[in-house]
């Protein structure tokens, strides 16, 4: 099963994404956590540590694993049962996207770049979808915000708005989350 939860900022997304993920995790299988934050900041650490902090809470284990990129890779790491929470494709992207922007400068202008990224993280969510396990992915809808006019913020938003689309498509389950309330948009709980 593939679930797609979305939201704003701080809309409580990543804790409701949380709570699906122990309501589908039973006896025989394992529940993990893909952590897809590279900490850059102060405040992304506040945030990283407030995340580790309510998965603490829980009465659950999470076996969390850190990965900021290329999380294809892990495809293979996960068994039948399992529920899996990656969280979240916003920064996966932009991980991707700019990977090693300080030293290769401009590859990400490239659309054959771009595409490398869509395709390989779209081939990553159909093998989530056919996965004998539970995927719910987190994500931020960022479309509604004062619009950048920087071309690199352009064209993520492009590539994150053509991955929205794909997962909606593909997600047996879609959740929008606001003020800590979900809207089910797809599918049904």
């Amino acid at each position: 099963m593939l679930i797609f939860v979305t939201g704003g900022v701080r809309s409580g997304k990543s804790a409701y994404a949380e709570q699906r993920a122990v309501k589908y995790h039973g006896p025989n299988g394992n529940l993990y956590y893909v952590a897809t934050s590279h900490v850059y900041d102060s405040e992304m650490a506040k945030r990283v540590t407030a995340h580790q902090l309510q998965r603490k809470r829980s009465s659950h284990y999470w076996n969390v694993i850190e990965k900021e990129r290329q999380i294809e890779q892990l495809l293979t790491t996960f068994h039948k049962d399992d529920v899996v929470l990656v969280d979240c494709l916003t920064t996966l992207l932009s991980n991707e996207l700019f990977f090693e922007w300080e030293i290769e400068g401009d590859k990400w202008k490239s659309q054959f770049y771009q595409h490398d990224v869509f395709e390989r993280l779209k081939g990553a969510f159909l093998t989530m979808k056919e996965a004998p396990c539970h995927y719910i992915i987190v994500s931020n809808e960022i479309f509604f915000d004062i619009p950048l006019k920087n071309e690199g913020s352009m064209i993520y938003i492009k590539l994150l708005g053509k991955l929205h689309q794909v997962l909606v498509k593909l997600a047996e389950e879609v959740i929008l989350v606001e003020f800590g309330l979900p809207k089910i948009m797809k599918g049904g709980v």
